[in-house]
């Protein structure tokens, strides 16, 4: 009988060893097959502990789930995510730009994902972002009250920086909104105003929190009650803040000055203050959070609050980088905080006699 002979490649082939699958990792780990998924799709809900067995089976087995994956820690896509709420806001866009400029100089392409602050839309980037392998990711504020996407990102297992947002074991760049808000309500107490409305994002957000600790802060100096009516949690847009405002104006007590953020719900107060026959200075002094083209260009010009935004974005990119590179300095994890700047212009006075 003759026998063909074997050629070198077929012979390579019969002797290269088999591809693992994921029914080999579930059993090296003495799991299942969809906690295995489960774990690679970055799904949240998965204890440490299991999470940990899983990736050492994969790591034991050199799985590869896929041809897009080289290797579980390869860090060579060269792409960075960045999960940001709203794209449409100018206050985020300066520090993407800047991020984006120092990411570029070092050789990576940022992917961007918008997330409406809703937690679905964020578990399913972190998904994205395990399944194409990037090498790093910057998340911009968000929701601290995200539980689900905390666990998705506490098991993802890639460096990661926060921009004014805490999330626990990440470290994070942020403006002192702390102090940017105890600067401003100080301001505006110096000029005589003892009911100051504040307009500022929910609570569960880092940036909100810090700002109504200085407001609390600046009225606890000057002893003087606050009267939690004023204090208006916003989404982002601009018709809420304009019927907060109306409601607050047509009052039998009404607000003698107003913070708000400088986008979009700036506009809608200044849509509430022209409905109700209202000008600022003269009737309501006015003070925004963020220096946007309509704060600079408004007749007359709105003070505001404002920090560098191309600065924070570039730190933050720095940080991201370094931490790829191998830099786990423990101590990188505390905050760094760039500070604030108010710009003073034309739409504070002092308040008129009842």
């Amino acid at each position: 009988m003759n026998r063909v002979q074997e050629g070198p490649e077929a012979k390579s082939r019969r002797t290269r060893p088999a591809r693992a699958t994921i029914r080999d990792v579930a059993a090296q780990a003495g799991v299942s097959v969809s906690s295995v998924s489960r774990v690679m799709n970055g799904e949240p809900h998965i204890s440490p502990e299991l999470h940990a067995r899983i990736m050492r089976a994969v790591n034991r087995l050199r799985f590869e789930p896929h041809s897009a994956a080289q290797a579980l820690r390869s860090r060579e896509s060269k792409t960075i995510g960045c999960m940001v709420a709203d794209l449409s806001n100018p206050l985020y866009s300066e520090m993407i730009n800047g991020a984006e400029e120092e990411l570029q100089r070092a050789g990576y392409v940022l992917m961007l994902a918008a997330t409406r602050h809703e937690e679905d839309r964020e578990t399913a980037f972190v998904s994205a972002v395990r399944r194409r392998r990037m090498d790093g990711l910057l998340l911009f504020a968000g929701d601290n009250a995200h539980t689900d996407f905390t666990g998705a990102l506490a098991n993802l297992d890639l460096p990661c920086v926060a921009i004014d947002r805490e999330v626990p074991g990440v470290p994070s760049v942020r403006a002192d909104h702390r102090g940017g808000g105890l600067e401003i309500t100080r301001y505006l107490i110096g000029l005589g105003h003892r009911r100051i409305a504040l307009l500022t994002g929910r609570a569960a957000l880092l940036p909100s929190s810090e700002r109504l600790a200085g407001y609390r802060q600046a009225h606890a100096e000057a002893g003087l009650a606050i009267d939690p009516d004023l204090i208006r949690p916003q989404t982002q847009g601009s018709s809420i803040a304009f019927s907060d405002v109306c409601q607050l104006l047509r009052g039998p007590n009404r607000p003698t000055a107003i913070i708000t953020l400088g986008t979009h719900m700036l506009a809608g107060v200044m849509d509430a203050l022209a409905s109700s026959g209202l000008r600022y200075p003269d009737d309501v002094s006015l003070v925004c959070i963020g220096d946007t083209d309509l704060a600079r260009h408004a007749t007359p010009g709105i003070s505001a609050l404002t920090w560098d935004l191309d600065q924070m974005g570039r730190v933050a990119a720095n940080i991201l980088l370094d931490r790829i590179r191998g830099g786990d300095d423990a101590r990188k994890i505390r905050p760094v905080y760039l500070p604030t700047r108010f710009i003073l212009r034309h739409s504070g006075a002092t308040p008129r006699a009842p």
